[in-house]
C-alpha cells in the first residue's frame, strides 16, 4: 500500500500480516477513487472511524484535509496506524468507536466509516445520530461496506451516491434537510 496522491504521494504504508484477519485495508484502488469523488466536497476536518492501518487518514491528510483524526481500538492495528501516521499531522485516537460521545467531535468536513462488515448494520445504528451532530453544515458521510450490502434508510439521512469498488461499497450520506 502507498499514498496515492498530495504532499505525501508514494509513501509507502505498512500493512498487517497477510494472515492477520484483525484488519481489512482499504486497497489503493478504492482510496483513490474515494478522494476522487470528495474533491466534489468541502475540504476540512477529516474523521477516520474504524480506521486500522490509518491509511485512509493519512492519504486525507496528504491531500490536505486538516485536522485529521483516525479512531482505532485494537492493539496491532493503531500500531500500525501509529507507524503510518508518524510525521503527519494525523491524530490517532487508541478507543472504542463506540464509546464516543456526541460532544466528542463538531464541525467535520468529512467522516469516513469504516466498520468490520459484519457489525455494519450495528455499528450504522449506533453511529448515525452521532455522526450527524459531528458533521459541518454540507459535510459528508462515506460509509464503506460489503459490495453487496445497502444501509437501511434513515429519514435523517440522504444517500448521494453508492460507488462500488472490488468488494467494497462507499455510501455517501448527507443530512437529510429538516
Amino acid at each position: 500500500m502507498r499514498v496515492i496522491a498530495g504532499s505525501l504521494k508514494g509513501r509507502r504504508l505498512r500493512t498487517p500480516a497477510k494472515d492477520s484477519l484483525e484488519v481489512r485495508p482499504t486497497s489503493d484502488m478504492a482510496r483513490e477513487a474515494l478522494f476522487d469523488l470528495l474533491q466534489a466536497w468541502p475540504k476540512g476536518a477529516f474523521l477516520d472511524l474504524y480506521g486500522g492501518t490509518g491509511a485512509v487518514a493519512v492519504e486525507a491528510w496528504s491531500r490536505g484535509y486538516a485536522p485529521v483524526t483516525c479512531v482505532e481500538r485494537s492493539p496491532g492495528a493503531a500500531g500500525l496506524a501509529a507507524a503510518n501516521a508518524e510525521g503527519t499531522g494525523v491524530v490517532l485516537l487508541r478507543r472504542d468507536v463506540r464509546q464516543l460521545k456526541i460532544e466528542a467531535f463538531s464541525d467535520l468536513a468529512v467522516l469516513f466509516a469504516d466498520p468490520p462488515y459484519a457489525d455494519s448494520p450495528a455499528a450504522w445504528e449506533l453511529l448515525k445520530a452521532r455522526a450527524a451532530a459531528w458533521l459541518a453544515p454540507g459535510g459528508v458521510l462515506v460509509w464503506e461496506t460489503a459490495e453487496r450490502d445497502a444501509l437501511p434508510g434513515d429519514p435523517g439521512w440522504e444517500l448521494v451516491d453508492s460507488r462500488r469498488y472490488g468488494a467494497a461499497r462507499f455510501h455517501f450520506l448527507r443530512r437529510a434537510p429538516r
